[in-house]
This record gives structure tokens, sequence and C-alpha cells, in this order.
């Protein structure tokens, strides 16, 4: 019993000494060896694995490990507070590991149980870290929204204390770094030059560190070079007493940065590698990927193109580990389903009553109609009283005659209704396929060609190992081994890319769930911009068009059914190639084909806007291009569905289409739809 108390008593005293003091490799120390010695009883131990998971910053697996097993024994003795620290140190954990969409999943969920707790500080500390995920993610928007959230959130605490105001000053800093990233400067210093002031008021040197490295990272941006060098090495050499590396790489590219501006190429490849070699080290996959990077670009500069290709491979290792579609759309399905799961049931109870209202008052509008006329008749045949019951009766019978063959018609129209509309889909489908078949040869190109890589290699090797022991050169074999390894990894990603590209193919042709969900609709636009311009070259070699494009970055995600709205785009993109096409047949060959597509954010809605120089539309006809079965190609070239499904599938979306035209010089449709992210 005595021990366990002594226990309890170490841990509790190292919990509340400054937790961002430069004494921090002594406290993991002191922590480990209690951990090592397991005498600790289950409360001792939740808040040792706690400590441990916060403080092991050297060695991110071990830190992990601790913060499962955290997760694991709070789970087991049903203990929600150290619960939510487990999800919020596993986040933390993730993200300085280069992990962005398995960070938000954590830190989400320490925001779910903070809530369910009631706990304000929690559910601020969760929003920190959801807005720092984003941050990593450059999402400007989201890192803004979690950032407000936290700092409102923390604000309802009635009396800070000092943990709470480091909080507070770590919030500040953040939002500092955050406005750095997205190039607002002078909001970024007002943000950090507060957290320094917090930071030095509450005697935090390593807060202080965070600051001024990021101050520095300012000045580098705006010109001010001594300023910047000035404050990041103060941030460098505080930083290192603690281990800090991952911070202590950012400001070493920085300053690397301040020498490439000066022509230094030597000083700057010297900072340059010691943050390369510090990030390789400690696992960190974010500072790796720019570390490379600037050698790469450095060593092109000197003209040591070997070398540059060879930083530039590892840059592209890791880029690829972090900055993927598969992690964006895992990082916004998250934040969806969190956010949006209940304000769909209601929306989907709104939508049904205002069903529900609607056949109610149809139903009204029918039964009073009817009630007038019968009166009228019967007013007008008062005397006639029996005459008129037979005509009634007659015109019953033949009213329900009429009834059931408008309704057998009703029925056999929407049959073939649907079937045109799966044709169109289905032609849709096949003009898609050229582009595909184009998008799917270059992967395939790289997987053959690193195949052949790799067969050379491995008869090389073969070779080598053949040869007397005496012959046998280690390092040669080694780095042949290196080469298999990389090419292998190569094949890969090529080969995962192709089979994204026939996933594509199979979701555009298979009928829509009706689902909305959240799309980034620049990546939309631009894929199938691109698979309708290698469709028609696939049918006509010899044609050329110049295709330009204008996306703003604004537009970022929305919520639309993207295989619907990939069908309106793609048919819109057709005709356009197609009516520039018929241009260049009819004129002389100074005529450019040319057609560009451009997206605005425009307050609560977004813009895609589609033009070509091409032959136009006549006004006489300009009225029914929406119309079913209208079109102005020749017979057999066009079933004249394409732009009337594009019209209801976007007024579906609750937006809106239109078109702008002058026969023999252009054509422009306009796409609006609600934003909504």
């Amino acid at each position: 019993m005595a021990n366990r108390k002594a226990i309890l008593l170490l841990i509790y005293s190292l919990w509340f000494v400054d937790k961002y003091s430069i004494a921090q490799n002594s406290t993991i120390d002191s922590l480990t060896a209690i951990y090592k010695r397991d005498t600790a009883g289950t409360p001792a131990k939740l808040e040792l694995l706690n400590n441990l998971a916060y403080y092991e910053i050297r060695d991110l697996n071990k830190a992990l490990q601790y913060a499962e097993e955290l997760v694991n024994l709070s789970t087991k003795v049903k203990d929600d507070k150290y619960l939510r620290k487990g999800y919020f140190s596993k986040g933390n954990i993730k993200r300085l590991a280069g992990k962005t969409g398995e960070a938000l999943h954590w830190y989400l969920k320490s925001a779910e149980l903070a809530i369910k707790m009631n706990n304000i500080k929690a559910e601020g500390e969760s929003y920190v870290g959801i807005g720092d995920a984003f941050a990593v993610a450059n999402n400007a928007d989201l890192v803004k929204f979690y950032y407000n959230k936290a700092i409102i959130t923390l604000k309802k605490t009635s009396q800070l204390s000092r943990d709470d105001s480091i909080n507070l000053a770590s919030l500040l800093n953040n939002v500092g770094d955050a406005y750095r990233r997205f190039k607002n400067y002078d909001s970024a210093l007002i943000y950090l030059n507060d957290a320094v002031f917090l930071f030095n008021k509450l005697h935090d040197l390593r807060g202080r560190a965070y600051s001024l490295g990021t101050i520095g990272m300012v000045y580098a941006n705006i010109g001010k070079n001594t300023l910047a060098e000035k404050n990041m090495s103060e941030a460098i050499a505080i930083l290192e007493s603690s281990h800090e590396y991952s911070a202590i790489c950012a400001f070493l590219l920085s300053i690397a940065d301040l020498y490439k501006e000066k022509k230094d190429n030597t000083t700057a490849l010297k900072y340059t590698f010691e943050s390369l070699q510090l990030a390789e080290k400690y696992g960190l996959i974010e500072q790796g990927r720019d570390a490379s990077l600037a050698m790469s670009q450095l060593y092109e500069n000197n003209g040591v193109h070997r070398d540059a290709l060879l930083y530039y491979k590892k840059h592209i290792t890791y880029r690829d580990s972090i900055s993927n579609i598969v992690v964006d759309r895992s990082m916004n399905n998250q934040r969806y389903n969190y956010e949006m799961s209940q304000n769909q049931i209601q929306v989907d109870r709104l939508n049904q009553q205002n069903r529900d209202k609607k056949k109610l008052n149809l139903a009204l509008g029918v039964i009073l109609g009817l009630a007038l006329i019968t009166s009228v008749v019967l007013f007008r045949n008062f005397q006639n009283k029996q005459k008129a019951y037979q005509v009634l009766a007659v015109q019953k019978k033949e009213t329900e005659a009429q009834k059931l063959k408008a309704e057998e018609a009703l029925a056999t129209l929407q049959v073939t209704q649907n079937q045109l509309i799966q044709t169109a889909k289905m032609a849709s489908l096949g003009e898609l396929t050229a582009g595909i078949a184009h998008e799917i040869q270059n992967p395939l190109n790289f997987v053959n060609n690193f195949s052949e890589v790799c067969v050379e290699l491995l008869s090389e090797l073969k070779e080598m190992t053949t040869t007397k022991y005496a012959d046998f050169n280690k390092e040669q074999a080694n780095e042949l081994v290196s080469d298999l390894t990389n090419n292998l990894n190569k094949i890969a990603v090529h080969g995962k890319r192709a089979d994204s590209i026939v996933k594509g193919m199979l979701q555009h042709s298979r009928t829509s769930s009706g689902n909305k969900e959240p799309t980034n609709l620049n990546d939309l636009v631009q894929e199938f911009f691109r698979l309708s311009y290698h469709g028609i070259r696939a049918v006509d070699k010899t044609f050329i068009a110049a295709c330009t494009t204008d996306f703003d970055d604004k537009v970022g995600t929305i919520n639309v059914i993207p295989q619907d709205i990939g069908r309106v785009l793609l048919n819109i993109f057709n005709n356009a190639f197609y009516a520039v096409r018929s241009k260049k047949a009819q004129v002389n060959e100074t005529y450019e084909p040319h057609v560009s597509v451009k997206t605005k954010r425009l307050d609560n809605k977004v813009v895609i806007f589609i033009k070509d120089n091409g032959i136009g539309i006549p006004k006489s006809v300009l009225y029914k291009i929406f119309q079913p079965f209208f079109t102005t190609k020749p017979t057999g070239e066009g079933t004249g569905l394409g732009l009337s499904l594009s019209y209801d599938i976007i007024k579906v979306h609750e937006g809106e289409i239109k078109v702008f035209t002058e026969e023999g010089a252009f054509t422009e449709f306009e796409i609006h739809l609600p934003y909504s992210s």
C-alpha cells in the first residue's frame, strides 16, 4: 500500500511540473523507469501511460504503444476521462508521423467523447487537434473554423488555470502558423506575438521557442532575412535541449532558404541536409518530404543531376505517403459523417413531410374540382334527376376506362424513358471508354518499363552472386536490391492508379445511388475534361484543340452525386469538342479549336463555365435544346437526351444551367450549384 502511494505521489508531482519545460528528458526517463517496474495500480497506471504517451517524442513508435495501452486499459475499466486522453494522444502521434487521415479520426473520437462527458476544456483541446490536422492538409476554411471553435469553447471556462493558459497560448501559436501557411502574414504576426507575450508571462521556454521560430518563418516570407535567422536560430537552440525535432526540421529548412536567396548554396545545403537527417532518424514523414525536395533542388542548381534525381525520388516516396486522394477523401468523409449525420435525418423527414403535403393538396384540389362540376350538373339538371344519374354513371365508367388506359400508357412511357436514359448513360460510357483507355495506358507503361528494369537488375544480381566470393561487391549488391525495391514500389503505385481508373469507369456505368457525398469539384471537372478530350482524340487522331483550365481554389469540396455531375460534365464537354471539330471541318486551316473550363466560388454557390469557339447554336432552336429527343446533330449522331438529362440532374441538385451562344462564334454553358461543404 505504501509503495502504491509513493508511485502515485511521484506521478502526480511529475504531472504538475511545467509540461513544456526543458527538463523533459529527465521527466520521460523517470516515467519510463516507473513503467518498467510495473508496480502501479490501475489509477496510477492510467496517469503513467497518459504522461508517457505525451512526453515520449523521441520515439513515436514507443509513444504510440503507450497511447494504445492507455486506450485498452481505460476501455477495460470504463474510464472515459483517460479513454478520451488516449484518443487525443493517438491523434497527436499520427499527425507527427505524417498520417493525417488517421490523426483526424482519433481527434474526432476525442471530441465526441468530450462532448458526451460535458468536459468543455477537453472539447476545446480536441478542436485544436482537428484544426492542426486540417492545417497539415492545407484546408484553410476548416482550419480557421476549428481553431475559432476551440477559442470560443475555451472562453466558456470561468477562470483559466496555468494549464489552460498554456493551451490558449499554444492555440494562438497554431492560429498564427495557420495564417502563415495561407500567406496572411499580418494576421500571423498578431497571433504569434500574442503567443510569445503569454509564454513569456508563464515562463514557458518551449512554447516561446515554437512561437519565435514561426515568427522567423513569417519574416523570411516577407523578406526580413536578418530578423528571420535571428528568431529561428534562438528557437532551434531552445528546442534542441528538449529534442523537438519536428519543429527543428522546419526551422532548419527556412534558414536554408535564406542562404539560398543569398546564392550561398553550400550553407543552404548544409542546413537542408541536417533537416533531412533528423527527419529520417525520427520518422518525420512530412519534414522528410520537404527536406528531400529542397535537397533535390539545391543539387539541380549546382549541376549535380544524379544526386538531384536521387533526392527527388525520396521526395516522391514521402509525398505519396502523405498527399493522396484516398487520405483527402477519408478526411472529408470523416468530417461529413461527424457533422451531417443527424442533419440528414431531419432533412429526410422534412422532405417526406413536403411530399405528403403536396399529395394532400393535390387530392384536395381534385376533390374540389369534382365537387364543383357535380354541383353545376345537379343545378342545371334538377328537373331531370334520374336522367342525370344515368349520364353520370356512363361518364364514370368511361372515366375509369380512360384512367386505366392512361395508367397503362404512363407505365409504358416510364419504362421506355428509363430504357432511353440507361441507353444514353451507356452511350456516354462508350465515349468515356476511349479517354480511359488513353489514361490507363500511362500507368501500364510505367508498370511494364519498371518490370523490364527489375528483370535486368535481377540478371545483374544473379551474375554477381555466381562469381567468386572474392569478387563479390556487397555494396553494389545492396544498391541493386535498393533499386529493385524502389522499382517494385513504383509498379505498385501505378498499378493502383490503373485500378482507380477502372473503378471510376465502373462507377460511371452503374446506376446512381442518389446520395450526395463530399466531392472535390475541381478534381471532378479536371478528370472528365481530360477524359472527354482523349475520347474524341481516340475517334479522330488528327483532331487537336487548345484546352485551358482556370480553377478557383476556394471552391474546395461540395456535396453532390458525383456520378450524375460527371455525366453532366461529360455531355457538355463532348458537345463542346463536337462543335469545334465541326467548325474545323468547315473553315480554313487558320482556325484554332479552343475549349476552356473555369470554376468560381460566388458567395453561397459555385459556378462552372464551359466555353468553346465552335459553330454555336442557332437562336431559332436555342429554346429547344433542353427538350428531350431534340438535337442539332445529324441523324444517328445524337439521341437528344444528353442536355435534357443534364438539365434534370442539375435541378435535382437545386442548381441552374444556363447557355450563352452566338452562331458561328462561340457557346458557353454555366452550371450553378449550391455551395455546401
